[in-house]
């Protein structure tokens, strides 16, 4: 029973971040809302495993929150340096 009603209030949560997701003012906004999304997604499938008693569905939640931190710190290094090469040598530093 828990577990369905964390179902649907997931799927209400990930309705208002996927608004946020097309909507959002700035990309860190937007990058922060495919973040939660793909955390939701993970709880989502937890919750999914709970449900039919199926332990496969923890395994596939972890896998998403895995990859859901390398997708951010990999989005975020990009916001920033707008590259995913690293510099040869810093702005302003002789070599």
């Amino acid at each position: 029973m828990i577990g369905l009603v964390a179902a649907i209030g997931l799927c209400a949560l990930a309705l208002l971040m996927l608004v946020r997701l097309f909507v959002g003012p700035t990309l860190y906004d937007r990058a922060l809302a495919a973040k939660a999304l793909l955390a939701q997604g993970a709880l989502l499938c937890a919750a999914a495993a709970v449900i039919g008693g199926d332990t496969r569905g923890v395994d596939v939640a972890l896998a998403l929150v895995l990859g859901a931190l390398v997708l951010s710190v990999a989005v975020l290094k990009f916001f920033r340096a707008h590259s995913f090469q690293t510099p040869l040598a810093r702005a302003g530093e002789d070599v």
